[in-house]
């Protein structure tokens, strides 16, 4: 186990305009708290499949399962990937994942996990 030296408020000096105070990473925290979805959100997603990433947006709302809007290459390497395919949704029991929507169901549903979320604004 590594032992990590933490000077005492009194002898922080130049560290702590490099470093920042604990103030500063509470203040962080918060304003990436503040990024959450909410209702009437557009958000902006990437998942990587094995024929690279794949982008999209959609609408959250408060049913869930929203679907995805996929860019036209996206939704190419969806098709390559799964001939059925015929869209793509977010997960109905856990955000974090992308499931594809396919046209002729042999099993379960592919699932993505989403690589990036990005919250851009609400509705006008």
């Amino acid at each position: 186990m590594a032992v990590i030296d933490i000077p005492s408020i009194d002898n922080l000096g130049e560290q702590e305009e490099t470093l920042g105070t604990a103030d500063d990473i509470r203040e962080e925290v918060v304003l990436d708290i503040m990024q959450q979805e909410i209702v009437g959100s557009m958000v902006k997603i990437e998942f990587e499949t094995s024929l690279g990433l794949c982008t999209g947006h959609y609408l959250s709302t408060e049913l869930g399962h929203e679907e995805i809007n996929l860019e036209a290459a996206s939704f190419e390497r969806l098709r390559q990937l799964f001939p059925a395919c015929n869209g793509a949704f977010v997960h109905p029991g856990n955000r974090d994942w992308v499931e594809v929507s396919l046209a002729e169901v042999t099993g379960g549903l592919p699932e993505y996990k989403i690589y990036t979320r990005l919250v851009t604004g609400g509705i006008v």
